[in-house]
């Protein structure tokens, strides 16, 4: 994997009906979860410990919650796996199962060895922007990813 974002490529992909399987039940986990929610894919949480948010979700039927550690077996069948626990080993695994598997899979705890990134959203209307750092410098993206959302109100605002 090189630095920069140097053979990346951005790509939109449609998520809708497709299964989607997050790892980790904290504050990482939630911001993915809350990401994907406007997509329409079926999101499966399976982690030990969740934040009430997530409960509140899973009790919405926004999304299937499984409070408990990962467990080989848990990346099956899904489209995308993004996995976001405290658990360096569970974090391995599940890279390892998605591999054998051929399903990307996003590893919050470590830049290297992701399939992808998972960028911060900005999204207004049908417009959506992605905007990563190259896993380097997540605090740049996230002010990044705050300017184009202002942009994309000061465009949507002229559009009115």
């Amino acid at each position: 994997m090189t630095g920069g974002g140097r053979g990346w490529f951005p790509l939109f992909v449609n998520l809708e009906g497709e299964a989607v399987t997050v790892l980790g039940g904290g504050k990482v986990a939630l911001r993915r979860v809350e990401s994907l929610l406007p997509t329409g894919c079926r999101l499966r949480v399976v982690a030990p410990q969740v934040l009430p948010r997530l409960m509140e979700l899973a009790a919405a039927g926004a999304l299937t919650l499984e409070e408990r550690p990962y467990r080989a077996g848990d990346c099956a069948g899904a489209f995308l796996v993004l996995a976001c626990t405290d658990d360096p080993a569970a974090q391995e695994a599940a890279m390892a199962e998605c591999r054998a598997a051929g399903i990307p899979c996003n590893r919050a705890d470590r830049r290297g060895g992701s399939d992808f990134y998972f960028p911060g959203i900005a999204r207004r209307g049908p417009v959506v922007a992605g905007v990563t750092a190259g896993g380097e410098n997540h605090a740049l993206a996230r002010r990044a990813a705050q300017a184009v959302r202002q942009a994309l109100e000061q465009l949507t605002e002229e559009d009115d």
